[in-house]
């Protein structure tokens, strides 16, 4: 809007320096026309064609323009060498590269060293309407309010990435605009029904002092808010800096725009910088304990002291297995979409489960009385499958949840264990559907475990060698789960 403005004024200058001296000349008003076409088109970047002139009443002037093969300018009034008061009309059917319909009427008048310029009418789907004072060095008094205009358009017009499709309001207020020095603010609203398949409010403010911006952004939608503070931009050198508040009352509510739905509520605050790149940090309690977290080269790095493990997993649809304390790393890759954690656990406990469940009606072994502080998790989540490792230890017992392979999608689960716990050992196969798992015992060790045992309180341990090793050559590795749990009954019975 500007450029236009800007452009008018010269166009206007143009014509009532130089047009009735050129026309008063013996070359033809057609290679006048050309002239003048030259001369404006070199002088605006624009492509400007002279549709028609009457001077016949001057200092009456009709003048008409064809502007990059669409727009039409249509100016009349009165202009001579000092000052001009005429009335402009702009109609076109696009502006730059965007299909727009523009009808915009206004009258610009004064000396050409202080004209005042008004305007109003239609542009970018909304209504439009601006005035100014132009100096020859200078505009002062510039205001510009625009209402319900297409943000998609507005945005392409400024350059950036049109991906908000909404309605928008903008209000300017610009006491001084010079080269190298404005004076001012500005704020503009847009709302979008359908932002990633989430409605979105954004509301944002800026106050310019040379090259000096200062700015406060509002970020809103029924599940999510997003407050940045504090914010200045340095034109001169291209650097920004703010602080910013994420509340985000329900994740699930986000899916189309994150790619999955996590589930539960995040709360976070830092800050945001941009010099060359976008750098985000921040901190949150939302899991307990705390997240120390780092955005840089489409990467997030979070570090994690005593969050909860619980809570933390409760944002992905999965049971939850094991109740800790968790301090370690987590990095996820924004182009690749992948999760990555590698965490040691402490004050680690059983959790209520099939699994828990199962083992203790095959073993006699209540898992939930363990408290394990030596536990490790490495795993990996990409494409709605996890995949990982879990080892839970403490100084008598372990449990070893290894080649974990979860797929949300599939709605399956694969993995291995091997326990060691409350003088039972015995290992097995996870498997089936998320919602409800199988367990597949292997009592082959079970069997073995429990035969050694009891040879060593009727043997001793150093007189049952010989024994151990006809033990170990029983083959039973392939007996199906119903009749090894009946053998493990047997020959557990024998010895009890």
């Amino acid at each position: 809007m500007f450029n236009i403005l800007k452009y008018l004024i010269f166009i206007l200058l143009f014509f009532s320096v130089g047009l009735f001296y050129l026309l008063s000349t013996p070359l033809g008003n057609q290679n006048i026309y050309d002239y003048i076409d030259y001369r404006l088109s070199k002088k605006t970047d624009f492509d400007i064609k002279v549709k028609y002139i009457n001077i016949d009443n001057y200092p009456q002037a009709t003048i008409e323009l064809i502007i990059e093969g669409k727009a039409h300018l249509i100016l009349k009034g009165y202009m001579d060498t000092s000052g001009v008061d005429m009335r402009y009309t702009l109609i076109s059917d696009a502006i730059y590269k965007i299909d727009d319909d523009i009808n915009i009427s206004g009258s610009i008048a004064g000396d050409y060293s202080e004209l005042e310029i008004k305007g109003e009418g239609v542009a970018l789907d909304g209504n439009i309407s601006y005035s100014a004072i132009k100096f020859t060095d200078k505009a002062e008094d510039i205001k510009l309010s625009m209402r319900d205009i297409n943000s998609s358009k507005l945005l392409i017009l400024l350059g950036q990435n049109s991906s908000i499709a909404g309605v928008a309001n903008v209000e300017l207020d610009f006491k001084l605009m010079q080269e190298d020095n404005i004076q001012g603010a500005f704020r503009y609203d847009i709302y979008d029904n359908n932002f990633s398949g989430i409605p979105l409010n954004i509301n944002t403010k800026v106050e310019l002092s040379n090259m000096i911006h200062k700015f406060r952004v509002n970020i809103s939608s029924p599940s999510m808010e997003i407050n940045v503070t504090n914010g200045e931009y340095k034109q001169d050198k291209k650097i920004a800096h703010a602080h910013y508040v994420l509340d985000i009352g329900d994740l699930s509510k986000l899916e189309s725009l994150l790619g999955y739905k996590y589930q539960g509520v995040f709360y976070a605050r830092g800050e945001m910088s941009y010099d060359r790149e976008l750098n985000i940090t921040g901190l949150s309690k939302s899991f307990g304990g705390l997240l120390d977290f780092i955005y840089l080269k489409d990467n997030l790095n979070v570090k994690l002291k005593d969050v909860s493990f619980v809570d933390f997993m409760s944002i992905f649809p999965y049971p939850k297995i094991i109740s800790a304390n968790a301090t370690g790393e987590i990095n996820y890759d924004f182009l690749k979409r992948r999760l990555s954690v590698n965490t040691e656990l402490k004050n680690t406990k059983f959790l209520s489960s099939q699994l828990v469940n199962i083992i203790y009606q095959k073993s006699g072994v209540n898992m939930m009385k363990e408290v394990f502080d030596d536990s490790h998790l490495e795993a990996s989540y990409q494409d709605s499958i996890l995949l990982g490792d879990v080892e839970i230890a403490n100084e008598k017992s372990h449990v070893f949840i290894t080649s974990v392979n979860m797929n949300s999608q599939k709605n399956t689960v694969n993995a291995y264990f091997d326990f060691d716990m409350q003088k039972q050992a015995f290992s097995g196969k996870i498997y089936g559907s998320l919602s409800e798992p199988k367990v597949n015992l292997d009592m082959q060790k079970l069997i073995k475990f429990q035969m050694k045992k009891q040879l060593d309180s009727i043997m001793g341990k150093g007189n049952r060698m010989g024994v151990e090793k006809m033990i170990d050559t029983i083959p039973m590795a392939n007996v199906a789960e119903g009749v090894a749990t009946e053998a493990a009954s047997s020959f557990i019975g024998m010895f009890f």
